[in-house]
């Protein structure tokens, strides 16, 4: 887009009091350089419908309502749209703000028309004011798009002309909102799919709402450096351009030159933490249009033989396309002036891809069937889906916003399987989140990465142009819930807590009937396992769980369940209340938060529940311990695991230590301070004097977990100037 194009998309005037039939004859001047008369006729038709249909309304700039869908399809217009698209773009508003309907549209117009003006339909049913609202409207668009790509080619265009007239709106916060939205969404929804066309409305547009005084000073520079028409630096570097590849014998060709718009200036600003555009000199870039695929490679060649290429700044994108289809070669070189110059090289097709991206070849033909699109668009298509599905309508609207901008919408990166497939993921992503992007079970049943060839940890951050191998176990998941904060990815977290929740569901169900069971054998009635159980054939499976996750979650107890459907008479209450003690799974144990850890006990005490437990790390795997066991009094405390019977809470340990200190002024603040350092919770302290000028503590400390143990013991003899450590035991 030149300066003069930007300047008066921005200087919008409205049509006030005009009939908007010179738009129609501007639409079918375009259409008529590639549809038939008989498709113009049906342009007439939606012109004419949707002028009755509107009649009456007005927009908030004063104009006539029916003056927004033709200016919206004036600028759909930029990528070729067939006649449905046409008449859908002009009657994209009928179905929502005036009294005709669906079946309406449809009768007249055909059903694929229809389904697009259903598919761009605003939810006006829909209770939800401001934000909510709106994202219920962006909800209903990508499930539209998934179905027919036309939506989004017109939900752009219709954006582009709000953005064009946002400025009549009266209300700021309003104004702000949209134009963030599109900036966050829209924009990079045109990017994703190649519209580039598109791209440059939405974001100069956007930043002109948001940042007027930033926009006007970057304006304002690049028409006092480069001018309104081609600047000096533009026709000049065509010219030896032009010269460089005659004299080499490349004769058919085009060049181009153009300057970054305000908006890719204000970004690179802020890359950079400057506010001078006069610090970003890259700002010029030409485009090379060349007649085959070997040109396009001669071509660099010559470009970066005359000038010096950057070489981290040489990319190509024709040996690994971008993720919307986009292929080109791009060089940045210095020498042709006394700034950067960026050099794109391409053939005529991948130019013409590179402005219209996915519209250039239609996912849906009018006529004869869909066309294929880019593989990972289509999968891109296909996430926007799922994530929509995943968030219930009018539910979870913050978490819905938030991972559609982190997952889908944000900059990404390129990682390679071994096989040499690419696959693209957010920037941010770590091996764990590579291995949900494979599959969900890869991830669920993840044992080690490696990056490159080298084993790397699970929460390794990921770059472009990593190879990353997954290795797995075969018969067991090994995911925890701990493993969340090793993800990146909206989507992976969802996966795993899914997984988390279902097994947790599951575990609770074990864990209710087991209570129920030993309750059941407490009065000598059949278990769960026996037919014969009246709460068994009485209920469903789904009722039965039911009833067991509410035992569990202490909203019934086990007893008053059982007599619900057994005549039982109580007289030992104290005893019934001492049939489920502190309920735990026998030997099932959780050790750091992991379930399927394997472990031994430890002969010499041999645990049960609900004795409080230690894990300790050998070689053979983690080694139980009750807390009273007297092998712990030997051990290195580095060792200790936190471990807990699945069904308890997480346990608490207590060090008990006495110290002794040179008794002076100050000396129990610094003692305590040895513990204040080390984030130490001191439960208790006692202080005795004892002769020879020393004081005695007798202290206990709590942990989370044993393993911080070590780091105390250790601190504590590194403090021989201060303390002397006389005994130490674990409680």
């Amino acid at each position: 887009m030149d300066i003069i194009t930007l300047e008066n998309f921005l200087n919008y005037e409205p049509i006030f009091n005009k009939d908007p039939i010179f738009l129609l004859n501007e639409i079918k001047e375009k259409a008529g350089k590639y549809l038939s008369s008989e498709d113009l006729k049906g342009i007439d038709k939606a012109y004419d419908f949707g002028k009755m249909a509107h009649e009456g309304q007005m927009r908030q700039s004063g104009e006539i309502y029916f003056t927004h869908p033709l200016k919206a399809t004036l600028f759909l217009m930029k990528i070729r749209p067939g006649l449905k698209s046409i008449q859908a773009c002009i009657l994209h508003d009928v179905i929502e703000d005036t009294k005709y309907t669906y079946e309406d549209v449809k009768k007249i117009f055909g059903e694929d028309v229809a389904n697009l003006c259903y598919g761009l339909e605003k939810v006006s049913k829909v209770r939800y004011e401001g934000q909510d609202r709106n994202l219920e409207t962006l909800k209903k668009t990508f499930l539209a798009m998934g179905r027919d790509l036309r939506v989004i080619f017109i939900k752009l265009a219709d954006r582009i002309h709000n953005i064009q007239t946002l400025q009549f709106h009266p209300k700021e916060e309003k104004r702000l909102r949209i134009a963030r939205e599109t900036l966050k969404i829209y924009v990079p929804i045109a990017q994703r799919l190649g519209l580039s066309v598109f791209q440059n409305y939405l974001e100069n547009g956007a930043f002109y709402i948001l940042n007027p005084k930033g926009f006007t000073k970057i304006f304002n520079h690049i028409k006092k450096r480069h001018g309104t028409n081609n600047s000096f630096y533009v026709n000049e570097g065509m010219k030896e351009i032009d010269e460089l590849l005659k004299e080499n014998g490349i004769t058919n060709f085009k060049i181009m030159g153009r300057l970054k718009s305000p908006y890719r200036i204000y970004k690179k600003l802020k890359k950079y933490s400057t506010d001078d555009p006069n610090k970003i000199m890259d700002v010029l870039a030409f485009r090379i249009i060349a007649d085959s695929l070997a040109d396009c490679y001669s071509i660099l060649g010559l470009v970066n033989n005359k000038y010096t290429p950057l070489i981290k700044k040489i990319k190509d994108y024709i040996a690994l396309p971008k993720a919307n289809g986009y292929r080109s070669i791009h060089s940045t070189v210095i020498g042709m002036f006394n700034f950067p110059v960026e050099i794109q090289i391409r053939t005529q097709e991948m130019d013409y891809f590179a402005e219209f991206g996915v519209a250039a070849h239609f996912a849906y033909k009018e006529k004869g069937g869909p066309v294929s699109i880019s593989l990972e668009q289509s999968k891109w298509i296909q996430k926007l889906q799922e994530l929509v599905n995943s968030f219930k309508e009018g539910k979870e609207n913050e978490n819905f916003k938030n991972t559609l901008e982190i997952e889908l919408l944000d900059k990404n990166i390129f990682i390679y399987t071994p096989s040499g497939d690419v696959i693209e993921m957010p920037s941010g992503s770590t091996v764990l989140d590579f291995a949900f992007r494979i599959h969900t079970d890869v991830g669920l049943k993840f044992r080690a990465a490696f990056v490159d060839d080298k084993i790397v940890p699970i929460d390794y951050k990921l770059k472009t142009g990593n190879i990353v191998s997954i290795k797995t176990y075969k018969r067991k998941y090994s995911a925890s819930i701990s493993w969340s904060k090793f993800l990146h990815n909206p989507s992976s977290k969802s996966k795993l807590s899914r997984f988390i929740r279902q097994n947790e569901i599951k575990d609770n169900i074990i864990n209710a009937k087991e209570q129920l069971n030993v309750m059941l054998n407490f009065y000598g009635l059949p278990s769960l396992l026996d037919k014969e159980n009246k709460i068994l054939k009485q209920n469903s499976e789904t009722k039965l769980n039911n009833l067991l996750l509410r035992i569990y979650d202490k909203q019934i107890s086990p007893l008053k369940l059982i007599k619900k459907y057994y005549n039982i008479i109580s007289d030992n209450k104290e005893k019934e209340k001492k049939v489920v003690p502190t309920f735990c799974k026998m030997d099932k144990i959780i050790i750091e938060g992991y379930k399927d850890l394997y472990y031994y006990k430890c002969p010499e005490c041999n645990p049960s529940c609900p004795d409080k437990i230690v894990g300790k790390a050998t070689r053979d795997g983690v080694k139980i311990h009750s807390i009273k066991c007297k092998a712990l009094k030997n051990i290195s405390y580095d060792k200790l695991l936190e471990a807990h019977w699945d069904g308890q809470e997480y346990n608490k340990y207590y060090l008990k230590i006495e110290l002794l200190a040179k008794d002076s002024p100050g000396v129990l603040i610094q003692v305590i301070s040895i513990f204040s350092e080390l984030s130490i919770n001191i439960s208790n302290i006692n202080v005795y004097m004892k002769k020879d000028g020393y004081s005695g503590f007798n202290i206990e400390l709590e942990f989370d977990n044993p393993s911080k143990i070590h780091f105390v013991i250790k601190e504590l003899k590194n403090k021989t100037e201060l303390v002397k450590l006389v005994s130490k035991e674990l409680f």
